[in-house]
């Protein structure tokens, strides 16, 4: 909705279009000017001028008359004396809310998530937690036998009797 930038454009080439227009008009003064050509390029520069101001607001009509039937949809359901219903609360709360956050301002509101991404979220945190918890596998490679084979027949030994 931000078009200010957009008439602002509009604004400079009919800005430059006058200043070329009077630019031409001032070389008409000269003596000797063969002044066909220039009445041709007056001519031609406010034909331009007019083809892109028609162009642009051709273009910017259907935008604004959307515009304006949006915001007196808005207009009659925020200010009638009919009471809102739930949903329609929500969407004013969120709609000032994202004011507030475009402004930099904390929010006065929070927004509780949908059930469904509740649960997808709860679903993820208990699985992360089985992860957690669930013992790793044991690796397949062999473990190291050890070397000293009176420490292993004590061992074995020790087994044996108890």
């Amino acid at each position: 909705m931000q078009k200010a930038h957009l008439y602002e454009a509009l604004y400079l080439v009919n800005h430059g279009i006058d200043e070329a227009v009077r630019g031409v008009q001032r070389l008409k003064k000269a003596p000797h000017a063969f002044r066909e050509v220039y009445y041709k390029s007056v001519a031609g520069l406010e034909r331009r001028r007019a083809l892109i101001n028609g162009q642009f607001m051709h273009e910017m009509s259907g935008e604004e008359e959307d515009n304006a039937s949006f915001f007196e949809e808005e207009f009659n359901r925020w200010l009638s004396d009919d009471p809102l219903d739930n949903e329609e609360i929500y969407k004013l709360v969120h709609f000032l809310e994202d004011q507030r956050k475009k402004m930099g301002e904390p929010p006065l509101v929070q927004f509780l998530k949908p059930k469904k991404q509740e649960k997808e979220k709860e679903n993820a945190v208990l699985k992360q937690a089985l992860k957690d918890t669930t013992p790793k596998p044991r690796s397949r490679l062999r473990k190291p036998k050890p070397r000293n084979n009176v420490a292993q027949a004590r061992a074995a030994s020790d087994a044996l009797t108890a």
